[in-house]
């Protein structure tokens, strides 16, 4: 099937392990061409042949290694090469992008669409921008400027993108014309994805949570939950997987695990890479992820998409009421849960799991299959993404 239609897909950074589900989506494509424009590459695992990547070639580079094999990215060195950058590059990008006859340009986050804003205008092809997760609270929070640009995003872009209802009502209330609105759900590749029938040990658990270190993954509520429920449920043990290091997050979890002394029941890894995240999820029992509002407004704006890949392994998870987690996680069927930072709930719902045999696990574990693959599987967000092109190539 020829693929008429091009889309450039621009981002800051091309492409972290924690931001996976841009490349399911786009990868995913059966009638997109994708190009992509990036300031900065991941030479990880998120290269594909059918994929045009363009690079800014005045650019000077180094590597950068980090304790995660993900975080190798090409970066400018030279302070004064920077801002000849922030001026240079934008010109240059809608040279070379002119030369690439799009159909639409998608900025990934909100501060990419302000930034391409005037290369839509200047190339006249529709703007579509997807708000993610500090996009709609905390950059407007912390930097006001923003409440003014995105008053003029919402006119100038063709579509605004969410990835739930929740985060669609915030972009509403901020003045977002409802018109302009789409939601589009993403998801995981379910048939790649191994279905696992645990073995449930009879007063054993095995946690998991995977994230970064952020305040709103809710990282401390885990620990003093997981501690709580441990008085009553001995033989649990809690895996945290987590980089990108924030705000010393990672620090105050140290501590906090050295204080309430489960150093001998709590392992820290910092990685785990994307290919093997699977296998690796079949040692645990349930995923726990209580995500909550920031001191700074910092929110998951939709629902974290590892909580797909749980469940899709046949993993129950624990999590909160938080933004659009309740559309992720069946409340009572595929998971339990809690109210934002509510300790004693989480430490509950610990317990409950603990207390369950095979077979009820096992419940859970199906449902949560079932719940994935009938909603969030990634071929139909593809799919619904690519008529959501379709359609405003229409009214153009």
């Amino acid at each position: 099937m020829p693929k008429n239609i091009v889309v450039v897909h621009a981002l800051d950074n091309y492409l972290s392990t924690t931001m996976n589900w841009i490349y399911n989506i786009i990868s995913n494509f059966r009638k997109v061409q994708n190009v992509v424009v990036a300031k900065n590459y991941y030479k990880n695992n998120f290269y594909n042949n059918e994929i045009t990547f363009i690079d800014f070639p005045l650019r000077t580079f180094r590597s950068v290694t980090g304790k995660n094999p993900a975080s190798i990215v090409l970066r400018s060195t030279d302070f004064v090469m920077k801002n000849t950058i922030r001026f240079i590059y934008p010109l240059y990008i809608r040279r070379i992008l002119k030369d690439q006859k799009p159909s639409i340009l998608h900025a990934h986050f909100s501060y990419m669409g302000w930034e391409f804003l005037p290369v839509a205008k200047y190339l006249d092809i529709p703007l579509v921008v997807s708000f993610y997760g500090l996009d709609y609270e905390q950059l407007p929070h912390k930097k006001p400027k923003w409440k003014s640009r995105y008053k003029k995003l919402f006119g100038d872009a063709s579509l605004i993108l969410c990835e739930g209802h929740h985060g669609a009502q915030i972009l509403m209330n901020m003045g977002c014309p409802k018109n302009k609105i789409k939601v589009v759900q993403l998801g995981v590749n379910v048939g790649k994805i191994p279905f696992y029938k645990r073995t449930k040990q009879a007063n054993k658990l095995k946690l998991i949570q995977i994230a970064t270190f952020r305040e709103k993954k809710g990282y401390i509520y885990t620990i003093e939950a997981f501690a709580k429920a441990s008085e009553n449920c001995p033989n649990m043990t809690l895996t945290l997987v987590g980089g990108n290091e924030h705000n010393g997050i990672r620090e105050m979890v140290d501590k906090r695990i050295s204080e309430l002394d489960i150093q001998d029941r709590v392992v820290i890894e910092d990685y785990v890479d994307f290919d093997t995240l699977y296998e690796f999820l079949k040692k645990f029992d349930v995923f726990i992820h209580p995500s909550c509002y920031a001191a700074d407004r910092d929110c998951e704006g939709g629902a974290p998409i590892v909580l797909l890949d749980a469940q899709a392994t046949g993993m129950p998870v624990i999590s909160t009421k938080h933004c659009d987690i309740p559309s992720e996680v069946m409340d009572g069927e595929t998971g339990v849960l809690c109210d934002e930072k509510d300790v004693e709930g989480l430490a509950k719902a610990i317990e409950y799991f603990y207390g369950l045999d095979e077979v009820e696990m096992h419940t859970y574990g199906l449902n949560a299959r079932k719940h994935v693959e009938a909603h969030y599987d990634i071929l139909k967000s593809s799919s619904h993404l690519e008529q959501v092109y379709e359609q405003l190539l229409e009214k153009k």
